[in-house]
C-alpha cells in the first residue's frame, strides 16, 4: 500500500474502485470475462463507488441497442451494482462516446466528458480520462472536438446499428491513429513527464489530494509538493496516478481507494 492519509472514525465509509482502458473488442475478448468477474466481486465486497475512467470498450457509440445487446452481461452486472447502492461514474474516453442517453438516462450511471472532482472520505480526488493531458497534441484535440459536435452526436443516436458500427470503427481507428502517433508513441519517461506536468498544472487551477487518469496505457505514480508557500510549510504532498490498461493476456490492475489510502489490486 502507498499514499496513506490520516483518517478519523467520523469519516464516511468509502471503498472506491477505478479502472480504465480495458478496450474490450467483443464477446470473445478474454477481458470481457475478466471485467464481468471483477464486477461480480464488487457486489459482495462493500464497494461504495465505481469509476470507469474511459475506453472500457474499444467501441461503444451512442445508445444503439447493438452495444447493449453485445455487452448485455456487463450491463446486467452494472444494473445490479446500482441496485445495491453503488455510485457509478463513467468518463467518456476516445473509444466510448455519446453515452448519456443509455448509460445515464436509461441505466442510471453518471456520465462525464471532462475532469470532475469528488470528496471521497478524507480525500479530494480529481478524475479524468486523460486524453486532454497533452496541449501540443493538436491533431487529436481537433478530432476530439469534431467527434462531440451536435451533428456527430445526432448521427450516433439515429443511424441504424450497422451504420453506427461502421462509423464507430472508423472513429476508433482515427482516434487510435492520433493517439498512437502522439503520446503513446513516446518513450515511457516522456509519457510520465506529460502526466506529471499536467497534474501539477491542474492543481494550480483547483486543489486536490489525488488525481486519477488513464488513456496512455502506462501505470504511473507521482508525488509533488504544491508550490504555494503555505502548503509547502505544512508539508502537504499531492499524488497523481495513471491507471495503465488491461492487456488481453497477463496482469491487469485496478486501483482501490479507501480512507487509509490507495492500493493496486490484480484482476
Amino acid at each position: 500500500m502507498f499514499g496513506k492519509w490520516p483518517t478519523s472514525s467520523s469519516e464516511k465509509r468509502v471503498k472506491a474502485w477505478f479502472i480504465s482502458d480495458i478496450h474490450i473488442f467483443g464477446p470473445e475478448d478474454p477481458r470481457l470475462l475478466r471485467l464481468e468477474n471483477f464486477l461480480k466481486e464488487r457486489k459482495v465486497d462493500g464497494t461504495t463507488h465505481l469509476f470507469l475512467v474511459g475506453d472500457i470498450f474499444d467501441l461503444w457509440v451512442g445508445d444503439n441497442s447493438y452495444f447493449a445487446e453485445r455487452y448485455q452481461g456487463i450491463v446486467k452486472l452494472i444494473r445490479a451494482l446500482l441496485l445495491e447502492g453503488v455510485e457509478i461514474h463513467y468518463f467518456e474516453g476516445n473509444h466510448d462516446l455519446h453515452l448519456e442517453k443509455f448509460w445515464e438516462q436509461d441505466l442510471g450511471v453518471k456520465v462525464h466528458h471532462e475532469a470532475q472532482y469528488f470528496d471521497l472520505g478524507p480525500h479530494r480526488v480529481r478524475v479524468e480520462h486523460g486524453d486532454q493531458m497533452n496541449p501540443d497534441d493538436t491533431g487529436y484535440l481537433l478530432l476530439r472536438g469534431f467527434l462531440r459536435t451536435p451533428g456527430v452526436t445526432w448521427l450516433s443516436h439515429n443511424l441504424p446499428g450497422s451504420a453506427i458500427q461502421m462509423i464507430g470503427n472508423s472513429m476508433s481507428r482515427s482516434s487510435r491513429k492520433w493517439t498512437s502517433s502522439s503520446l503513446k508513441s513516446r518513450d515511457e519517461n516522456a509519457i510520465r513527464s506529460i502526466i506529471r506536468n499536467h497534474a501539477e498544472k491542474a492543481y494550480s487551477h483547483e486543489t486536490f489530494d489525488l488525481m486519477i487518469s488513464g488513456h496512455v496505457h502506462v501505470i504511473d505514480e507521482h508525488r509533488f509538493t504544491p508550490s504555494e508557500e503555505a502548503e509547502r510549510r505544512s508539508g502537504k504532498t499531492v499524488q497523481s496516478i495513471n491507471l495503465g490498461w488491461w492487456p488481453p493476456v497477463g496482469d491487469a490492475k485496478a486501483l482501490l481507494l479507501e480512507p487509509s489510502g490507495v492500493t493496486w489490486i490484480s484482476v
